[in-house]
């Protein structure tokens, strides 16, 4: 026969997949992840999943924050305070508290490299977390704890530690992959392929928004050209996923009396101004979050290489 059976129970406390969830696993010894929307954090802390040693996740569709602590509860709680971007939390820790201060070290230090190496990590993990010091006996067992924590995780959605991208186009024998190098059409202003150099980037005190809304409107009026294949690029959740962490379109095509400032899900989610490059106006997406700023940043100093 092939893999071994095993046994999976899942408490839903409010009857659904969209609340507070506690899994356990007939292979994951004494293993217990909790799982909770940003919204029901409180509810989350009524169970007891916080009153053990464990590592936590903070979670969008395509990045993670990760950390350790002793005190579950307040370090969350600090995080609902000063982090906008994540979407649910992930607890992992057992029922019999048998995690000690070593193994949470482990853990978190091998789930930061796993979000790190496939570029899904938080920017403000910028440490890998602290040095384990575990033997190659414990390493063995907390290796085995983690391969059953992540294939839970996928198990109920969560797959932001899987590296592959899905709904990409297969890419024909010899196609180039799409780039976000810029070039401009001839014009007579600008008669050479060579755009204009791009304006510097805007006082660094302004919120998030405004900040990306201002670096835009500069570079419009600086007469800065995309191709329309970048263009197309930055319409795209794949995209905007890979260059600044994020599940919605960077930007949306704007035809006046026509275009709406919905995404796919009904809700606005661009910003009303349009911008104009070229003979090509856009809308620029309004769901920025601080962590995001050094992403903006280094996409956009890419423009003048």
């Amino acid at each position: 026969m092939g893999a071994q059976a095993k046994i999976i129970n899942m408490l839903l406390y409010d009857g659904t997949l969209g609340g507070v969830i506690r899994i356990e696993d007939s292979s994951w010894n004494a293993g217990e992840l909790f799982s909770a929307p940003r919204n029901s954090v409180s509810d989350l802390f009524t169970t007891g999943a916080c009153n053990k040693y464990g590592v936590y996740l903070l979670l969008s569709v395509n990045m993670v924050y990760i950390g350790q602590s002793s005190d579950l509860a307040k370090r969350i709680n600090q995080h609902v305070a000063k982090k906008e971007w994540w979407e649910s939390v992930i607890i992992l820790t057992t029922k019999d508290d048998s995690l000690n201060h070593s193994d949470i070290d482990y853990l978190e230090n091998v789930l930061i490299d796993k979000a790190f190496a496939i570029q899904k990590l938080d920017c403000d993990n910028k440490k890998s977390g602290n040095p384990p010091k575990v033997d190659i006996f414990r390493k063995t067992y907390l290796n085995q704890y983690l391969e059953e924590a992540l294939f839970l995780m996928e198990l109920i959605g969560i797959r932001v530690f899987k590296s592959e991208k899905p709904h990409q186009k297969k890419k024909k024998r010899g196609q180039k992959s799409p780039t976000i190098s810029i070039k401009s059409t001839p014009t007579v202003d600008n008669p050479s392929n060579i755009n204009p150099p791009i304006p510097p980037l805007p006082d660094a005190s302004l919120k998030i928004g405004q900040y990306v809304y201002t670096t835009i409107k500069n570079l419009s009026e600086s007469g800065f050209l995309f191709t329309q294949e970048a263009i197309d690029d930055m319409t795209t959740s794949e995209w905007s996923a890979k260059t600044f962490h994020t599940k919605y379109p960077f930007l949306k095509i704007f035809v006046a009396e026509s275009t709406d400032t919905k995404w796919e899900d009904g809700r606005v989610r661009f910003k009303a101004t349009p911008y104009t490059f070229g003979n090509i106006q856009v809308l620029i997406s309004k769901e920025w979050h601080e962590s995001q700023r050094q992403y903006f940043n280094n996409w956009y100093l890419s423009l003048k290489l």
